[in-house]
């Protein structure tokens, strides 16, 4: 798929199918060259990340992976390149309210979240 194949690396399939239909089509490769079917993108949480004691920055795909009831959240519901389980914080709160190495972060609304430190950067 040459072209297409370099754009579609990382996407789920229909979302592959999607672009490369969008950018002309197939371009003298095969289905080999596709994605796995559940390979995504994410700027933070992977497959197989536990998350600390309180759940936060277990892996999750969905709501239903997250399981523990003190992070009951997952990321991808407010941002769909993210992956982990969390919860709401308060900027005045507490500094371990997140659990170890996660901390409470804000956007410009003042909504909080407890997001994993090692997504946070250096």
């Amino acid at each position: 798929m040459g072209r297409c194949r370099d754009l579609l690396r990382g996407w789920p399939r229909v979302g592959a199918l999607v672009l490369c239909v969008a950018c002309g089509g197939d371009d003298g490769g095969t289905a080999v060259d596709a994605p796995s079917p559940d390979a995504f993108v994410s700027d933070c949480g992977f497959p197989g990340d536990v998350g600390n004691e309180v759940g936060v920055g277990r892996f999750c795909a969905s709501l239903g992976d997250c399981t523990n009831p003190q992070a009951p959240l997952c990321s991808s519901l407010g941002d769909a390149n993210t992956h982990f389980c969390t919860k709401t914080c308060s900027a005045t709160g507490p500094a371990d309210q997140c659990g170890t190495g996660a901390e409470c972060t804000c956007n410009a609304g003042n909504q909080c979240g407890c997001t994993p430190s090692v997504c946070l950067g250096p």
